[in-house]
């Protein structure tokens, strides 16, 4: 938003998954044009309003969220998945959503952390999985964060960062 890019914020089609991530939006959205106005920056003030929210579970159906911004139905240059791939069931459906979503020439960032809810292989073998189903898959440096609170384990502050892109054609 800050840099004039146009968002589009999901989350599973739950309620109160929904309202959190509107709120979210909106706060920032009312905290970036009021910094903005006050340094006379019309037209990355007016981009902020170039922000929305909406239901998606991974592996159905992507048409609402490519045509909500403006209608068309281009792409993302930039998909965000963060703090999303704990869960190595939904590792497929996560990988097929950004297929379909993700224009071209895009890239998709995957930031996350290991739980611990499965064995940490587990939740690896998305890289092996991403470069099955044709995306070239970079595994960049990791940044070890303070964690949440002082009983969580180090390495759920240890945020891992993996880089999609499609194979060239």
């Amino acid at each position: 938003m800050r840099c004039g890019a146009k968002v589009v914020c999901t989350d599973q089609s739950i309620p109160e998954r929904i309202r959190c991530l509107a709120e979210s939006a909106e706060r920032n959205r009312c905290d970036m044009i009021e910094k903005l106005s006050l340094k006379d920056d019309a037209m990355l003030a007016s981009h902020a309003e170039v922000v929305r929210v909406c239901p998606y579970d991974w592996g159905k159906p992507v048409e609402e969220v490519i045509c909500v911004l403006d209608g068309t139905k281009a792409k993302f240059d930039i998909v965000v998945a963060a703090d999303c791939i704990y869960m190595p069931d939904f590792h497929a459906a996560l990988l097929d959503s950004i297929s379909l979503v993700m224009s071209e020439r895009g890239i998709a960032l995957l930031p996350f952390a290991l739980h611990g809810n499965t064995k940490d292989d587990e939740v690896w073998g998305i890289v092996d999985l991403a470069k099955e189903k044709g995306f070239n898959m970079d595994v960049l440096k990791a940044h070890q964060l303070t964690p949440q609170c002082n009983t969580m384990d180090a390495k759920r502050g240890l945020v891992h960062n993996l880089r999609l892109t499609f194979n060239p054609k």
